[in-house]
């Protein structure tokens, strides 16, 4: 419950911007009676679709604003501080909250309904009442402000992390592409060898027939891989467009991605090993496909531009276990050139990229940050030695919660 609190510091409400048009006297006679009500930290004020019926000034301490998108996505918004408003752009055009507002600190508010507006404004003479309006005017117009260039940014980020997804999926097409180009060019030899075998009446002698034979198993064998490749890949690309959550094998989810982007790292010289240390039951995930897709092809290709750069070639370890807590632990390890503890710091930051000459957008590292922790509930680490390589620590629950 908010406490209250009936003082109220008059010198310090001159300061409020909303409020500087009145005088002491003119503070004391309408606010006299209005009691200061205080919050803890992380406590909601507002909800959004909200319709409040007061407008707060903030005494004290400060609030973050978030807005939900239909997806159950959070986004922050900025924060308020002491002196500003919240609640009027709502209160005046009688529409519901865009944002939820919760303190981000022990914090004090002031609350001004329509009534006490009104009294305030009557209070006042003509030159102050314009001078109250146009600074409540102000106040509205910077927070309005502030949550737009939020949103945008937030659009624009999100956009581009979106093509960068996609620019990883078209590459993997393209690998897949021409890793199927092989079998199928030796399904093609060995059905000449059978057709020309088979074109006239001849005696079946056994080389001819070890020849159909062997013509035969290696069709086999090759049609076998071309529908593995597809196989992954439909999981893989289906995965990318849709998001249910499900129970999944999660050694055989990533095994399937490790095929897939090995298929690519083949040109780089790069050969990815898988050590699952699950046992039985514990392969049973409920989570994202998708998501965990996505991380370890964005890994991996991390791997690829910067940890062997050039077709150096190198080894790529992932291992999966779980510890006492049923919660996986990931592990991603290669042996390359490593990364500086200058950069470290700043790997899952957006945009930040040391290879703009090797293709890199600085947008990889931070789409697995924000899929590991806020889509799978978890917590990514890094640790690295330059020439003895990196290791990514990923950690998140056996059964992630629904959106």
């Amino acid at each position: 419950m908010a406490k209250k609190k009936r003082t109220l510091d008059f010198q310090r409400l001159k300061k409020v911007s909303i409020l500087a048009p009145l005088t002491l006297v003119q503070l004391k006679k309408v606010l006299r009676d209005i009691p200061a009500v205080s919050y803890p930290e992380d406590r909601t004020i507002l909800r959004q679709a909200d319709r409040p019926s007061k407008v707060f000034i903030i005494l004290k301490g400060a609030v973050k604003l978030h807005r939900e998108e239909a997806g159950g996505e959070r986004i922050y918004m900025g924060e308020l501080k002491q002196g500003q408003v919240f609640g009027a752009d709502a209160l005046f055009s009688h529409q519901a909250c865009r944002t939820m507002v919760t303190t981000s600190r022990p914090s004090q508010f002031l609350l001004l309904d329509r009534k006490l507006l009104k009294k305030i404004i009557e209070l006042l003479e003509p030159d102050q009442a314009l001078k109250f309006l146009a600074a409540f005017g102000r106040q509205i117009q910077d927070s309005c402000d502030l949550e737009n260039r939020r949103y945008l940014h937030h659009q624009t980020q999100s956009l581009k992390i979106e093509v960068e997804k996609q620019r990883a999926l078209t590459q993997m097409v393209a690998a897949v592409a021409h890793e199927i180009n092989t079998p199928l060019g030796i399904i093609n030899t060995a059905v000449g060898i059978m057709a020309r075998e088979l074109a006239e009446p001849k005696e079946i002698t056994t080389q001819r027939a070890a020849d159909i034979a062997e013509s035969l198993e290696l069709i086999r064998r090759n049609v076998e891989r071309t529908r593995d490749l597809i196989q992954d890949f439909k999981k893989v690309s289906v995965s990318q467009i849709t998001y249910s959550r499900e129970l999944l094998d999660i050694s055989e989810l990533i095994q399937e991605a490790i095929n897939l982007i090995r298929v690519s790292l083949k040109g780089s010289k790069i050969s990815v090993q898988f050590v699952d240390r699950l046992q039985g039951s514990q392969r049973n995930w409920i989570g994202y496909r998708r998501y965990l897709s996505q991380i370890l092809i964005n890994l991996l290709t991390n791997v690829e531009r910067y940890a062997y750069p050039n077709d150096v070639g190198g080894v790529v370890e992932i291992e999966i276990g779980m510890n006492k807590t049923d919660q996986y632990h990931l592990t991603v390890r290669d042996q390359g050139l490593g990364i500086s503890q200058e950069n470290i710091k700043k790997i899952f930051e957006p945009y930040f990229t040391t290879g703009h000459a090797l293709g890199g957008t600085g947008l990889g590292l931070s789409i697995v940050h924000n899929l590991v922790t806020n889509r799978l509930k978890g917590q990514v680490k890094v640790k690295s030695r330059i020439g003895k390589g990196t290791t990514f620590f990923l950690t998140f629950p056996r059964t992630i919660p629904a959106d």
